[in-house]
């Protein structure tokens, strides 16, 4: 039985443990943290999974939430000027729900299950010198520490990398406004995007403390109108900031948060990140090497919400290749082919993350302005952010934008 060591024990590295110990492997996972510190913790991303994710989940029996999480179709895009002037809007739906679970719960309950299936969680703090150790106990050793220290050790890939400075500040709340906190009426994904100022994401988000409720991400453009934040640093003066700000520059939409509370005062995440795509092996020594995965080695803005789909889809690509793999050595080469199997469908994701971060295109605008007249092409995009590659070439390749709206027979007018 080949014996396969996780450290972290996150969406990735808990996703390709479970599927490697349902087909026979030894897996242990390194953790920092127990799983009731992980439940007990701060808050964590909005992570919302797409339908072809939570297939993935379903195939190996971890989507414990199907029948208590509120799972939603619903997918608006909503578009307005700095100064407060309403543009347009593309609605539509996606062809398979989605649903947004709290990572601590999720987590914990994953950590429960691997246990009770057999695998071994271990509790310890593994710094980059105890990875040597780790190599000579184990067949393999897969890294999935997100942005911890770990992480460092992988070296930033040029050419592969868009960014050297964060593209947005990030700030997200957990929010409802009702009464009654079970019950929320955010029932689907809303994307506002103010030109040149940064996006206002919302969507339904199912609690630890099994509330129903919804988180708010905003993504700002630094130093543009969003950028109010940087002296609020509790949850009630993030709030504030948000309505106030929101009233300014997206009146046309203010209603729907003019109530909104806090769930609780801590429920806040704040800051920013380079997104980065790193090498995927670290060489310890002339033999000895670690295999990255997840955020370690693919870390995406959440703008277009693929960094939990991201880590699930590789933890299924890589967890296929190992057990394709046999019996033979996990080599330096056979890593970087395994990385290399997964970049072919997640450099159409990077690069999506890529065009809604840029300032748009003309032919994006084009398409932004069909959609909002075509529901077909409405259809297209909005699922795309289940399948990014359906969106190419035409996404990315003006020529490509054309031929495609003329396939659609669409009446082009340029609405910004």
């Amino acid at each position: 039985m080949r014996k396969i060591a996780i450290i972290g024990a996150g969406q990735s590295g808990l996703h390709l443990a479970i599927s490697l110990l349902q087909h026979g492997y030894q897996v242990t996972i390194i953790s920092e943290k127990t799983a009731e510190e992980i439940f007990n913790g701060p808050p964590t991303g909005g992570t919302y999974l797409f339908s072809d994710s939570i297939t993935l989940e379903k195939q190996l029996g971890i989507d414990m939430w199907r029948e208590t999480a509120f799972h939603s179709t619903g997918f608006n895009m909503n578009f307005g000027t700095p100064d407060g002037q309403f543009a347009f809007s593309i609605q539509s739906k996606l062809d398979k729900a989605g649903v947004s679970i709290d990572q601590r719960l999720k987590f914990y309950q994953w950590i429960k299950y691997f246990e009770q299936q057999g695998g071994k969680f271990v509790v310890s703090s593994t710094t980059p010198s105890d990875l040597l150790a780790c190599t000579e106990a184990f067949d393999l050793v897969v890294v999935s520490s997100g942005k911890g220290p770990l992480a460092k050790l992988f070296q930033r890939d040029d050419e592969k990398s868009t960014w050297t400075t964060p593209a947005r500040k990030l700030v997200q709340l957990h929010i409802n406004d009702f009464a009654d906190r079970e019950r929320t009426r955010f029932d689907s994904i809303t994307l506002c995007k103010i030109m040149g100022a940064g996006e206002i994401i919302t969507s339904a988000f199912y609690h630890k403390d099994d509330i129903q409720c919804a988180w708010v991400l905003m993504e700002i453009v630094p130093q543009g109108p969003m950028d109010v934040f940087d002296q609020a640093e509790t949850g009630p003066e993030m709030l504030a900031e948000m309505k106030k700000m929101m009233k300014q520059l997206m009146p046309w939409h203010y209603q729907a948060f003019e109530n909104a509370a806090l769930i609780s005062d801590d429920a806040f995440l704040k800051g920013s990140f380079v997104p980065t795509v790193r090498k995927p092996v670290v060489h310890l020594n002339s033999t000895a090497c670690v295999l990255g995965i997840g955020d370690t080695v693919i870390l995406n803005d959440p703008i277009v919400g693929q960094g939990g789909n991201n880590a699930t889809k590789m933890a299924n690509c890589y967890a296929n290749v190992i057990i394709a793999h046999g019996n033979r050595p996990f080599d330096a080469a056979w890593m970087n082919q395994t990385f290399d199997t997964f970049w072919e469908y997640s450099k159409y994701v990077n690069r999506f993350c890529d065009i809604i971060l840029s300032p748009p295109q003309p032919h994006i605008v084009e398409l932004l302005g069909a959609a909002a007249q075509n529901p077909s092409i409405a259809s297209d995009i909005v699922n795309g952010f289940n399948h990014p590659p359906s969106l190419f070439p035409w996404l990315d390749n003006p020529e490509d934008a054309k031929k495609y709206l003329v396939k659609h027979q669409s009446v082009v007018e340029t609405v910004l």
